[in-house]
């Protein structure tokens, strides 16, 4: 898949994640509403909505196992490939997170000449 990175935050002075770690924010590119979160060392982006229902999954949660938890039913989706790790079928896209020297960037997929949307 070839991917547009896009700077979503620069590095703190601190040297802080850019999310608190086990808490997903918001975030909005190019008029998508996606969740960014920091689990163990490393950030995870995906769609906001869940697609069983169409929940805010920032007001989710994250657990143990690397899973961002639907608020609704609950419905668990890996942070890495966006599955459902419950079995029903469903899955969240998901996009690649990379911190750089000058800020965290995240890949969007390049839109095809043809695309309208």
């Amino acid at each position: 898949m070839d991917v547009e990175w896009i700077k979503i935050a620069g590095i703190p002075k601190d040297n802080k994640p850019f999310v608190a770690e086990n808490s997903i924010a918001e975030i909005s590119i190019d008029g998508k509403r996606l969740y960014l979160t920091y689990f163990k060392g490393s950030y995870y982006a995906g769609e906001q909505r869940c697609p069983h229902a169409g929940a805010l999954l920032t007001q989710g949660w994250l657990n143990g196992d690397g899973d961002i938890v639907c608020p609704y039913h609950r419905f668990c989706f890996d942070l890495e490939t966006g599955k459902n790790t419950d079995g029903e079928g469903f899955y969240v896209q998901t996009y690649p997170v990379e911190v750089r020297e000058n800020g965290i960037f995240m890949g969007m997929p390049k839109k095809k000449w043809w695309q309208f949307w």
